[in-house]
């Protein structure tokens, strides 16, 4: 299903053609999904030769239900970061704030100890973070060290912080519609907060010089807590990955080299670890 608070993702793509392997800027896809309607068109196998197809040599990947990142994980644990979304399927997206059941599912999956956080998880209002299990899904996430990545706009984040400042939030889609100027503005006020790209490719690319001059502003000043992310919230997003994932390419040609390489896989590789044999470059 198409989850609630997704915009219409706009027509064409603005990537460039692709370059030859060895020279395309490595990726770290923070924000991936394997969920229960992909699996019969693309198994683990078809999905580890798309990331090596599109260049990326490490993903966040969370999944509705969350089998679907534990397959990935087996298959290519060295690949795959797993999150914990907290929807056992698509009647928990505008549920789970308030569902014990669900609170309970997520807190018994963590500990297996193999998620880095939970997520990617809406929150369409900031009186959301108000309810008993949002509050203890925040207070789980302190005491495991845990990121929560949040699809919504900044009143819900700023809503996690007041709970608990000390919250480790990863900003999924940099806010999804908000403009450059806020995201500015939140990522001043928390500077432990982190951001990814996903669904924002063909916005921030869209200037007259390949970048918009707002969204380049954004990604110099705070280039160490933006990473990429290409979203495959939807099975034909996996038949588009390689393009996906070249649109953000193409704009992070315009941004220099040592700011470009930060948000394409540094800033990642320094949160979840570059994974063994993958392949980052060593600098």
């Amino acid at each position: 299903m198409k989850f609630l608070g997704y915009l219409i993702l706009a027509v064409g793509l603005s990537a460039a053609p692709p370059a030859a392997a060895e020279d395309r800027l490595p990726i770290f896809d923070t924000h991936v999904h394997y969920s229960r309607d992909a699996w019969s068109e693309y198994s683990p196998a078809r999905i580890e030769e798309l990331f090596r197809e599109a260049g990326v040599l490490r993903a966040l990947v969370s999944s509705t239900p969350d089998d679907g990142t534990l397959k990935l994980f087996r298959h290519m644990p060295e690949r795959v970061v797993p999150n914990l979304r907290p929807y056992r399927d698509g009647a928990d997206v505008t549920s789970w704030s308030a569902n014990q059941e669900v609170f309970d599912y997520v807190s018994g999956r963590l500990n297996s100890g193999i998620y880095r956080g939970v997520g990617e998880f809406h929150l369409f209002d900031p009186l959301e973070a108000r309810s008993r299990q949002v509050r203890g899904l925040v207070k789980l996430a302190v005491e495991k060290d845990l990121w929560l990545q949040v699809h919504s706009g900044a009143g819900p984040v700023k809503a996690l912080y007041a709970i608990d400042p000390r919250v480790r939030i990863l900003w999924a889609h940099l806010g999804m519609t908000e403009p450059a100027a806020v995201v500015m503005e939140m990522m001043d006020a928390y500077p432990e907060m982190l951001t990814e790209t996903s669904f924002r490719g063909g916005e921030i690319g869209g200037g007259p010089d390949g970048i918009d001059p707002a969204w380049r502003d954004v990604m110099i000043k705070h280039a160490d807590r933006i990473m990429i992310g290409s979203d495959t919230y939807v099975t034909p997003r996996w038949g588009d990955y390689a393009s996906l994932v070249d649109e953000h390419r193409a704009w992070l040609s315009r941004l220099p080299d040592e700011v470009a390489r930060k948000i394409a896989y540094r800033n990642a590789v320094r949160v979840f670890g570059p994974g063994r044999g993958t392949g980052f470059p060593a600098d």
